[in-house]
């Protein structure tokens, strides 16, 4: 294998093996933190490529971080709702950013607005929902109790403060 600086390789069996340089870091428990086409077998570069991008090509070079070393551009910005921290989010199914599937609707909350309400929230959207999924069967509104086990509801980032 051809070395070509600190935690830089020319991989070989690119597309067979890896597909992308993240696969190529990931199967030595690193992180991707650059990736190139390279030219003629060897460490010059033809091009930067994401490290992502997939490559019908048997070698590319790859640069992997430490493991769980954050790669040089920054990660996405965390959700603001920290959905994973809700109550009640049946099978743990996020429907998309605050907006989650809520497990005991009817016994425990009610209405997607007591839902929210319990976590501190304001009610933004309602949906009876399809089957245990995301996939929305009619929309509902916020105050709209159901006789079903769940609903997508969604929250706002943060309930605005009660003033007084």
């Amino acid at each position: 294998g051809l070395v070509c600086g600190p935690c830089k390789v020319l991989v070989d069996k690119f597309d067979s093996v890896y597909g992308t340089c993240d696969g190529y870091c990931a199967s030595i428990n690193r992180t991707c933190t650059g990736a190139w086409e390279e030219h003629g077998d060897s460490c010059l570069v033809d091009h930067p490529m994401e490290c992502f991008t997939q490559l019908k090509s048997s070698d590319a070079i790859c640069e992997c971080g430490e493991a769980g070393v954050a790669p040089a551009s920054p990660p996405p910005p965390p959700s603001p709702c920290d959905e994973q921290s809700w109550p009640d989010v049946d099978h743990g199914l996020v429907c998309g950013p605050c907006k989650v599937l809520v497990d005991n609707f009817e016994t425990t909350y009610g209405t997607c607005g007591g839902y929210c309400a319990a976590i501190g929230r304001s009610c933004t959207g309602a949906w009876e929902e399809s089957g245990d999924t995301c996939t929305v069967k009619h929309d509902m509104a916020c105050d709209q109790s159901i006789a079903s086990s769940d609903a997508i509801c969604e929250c706002a980032a943060l309930a605005p403060l009660s003033p007084g």
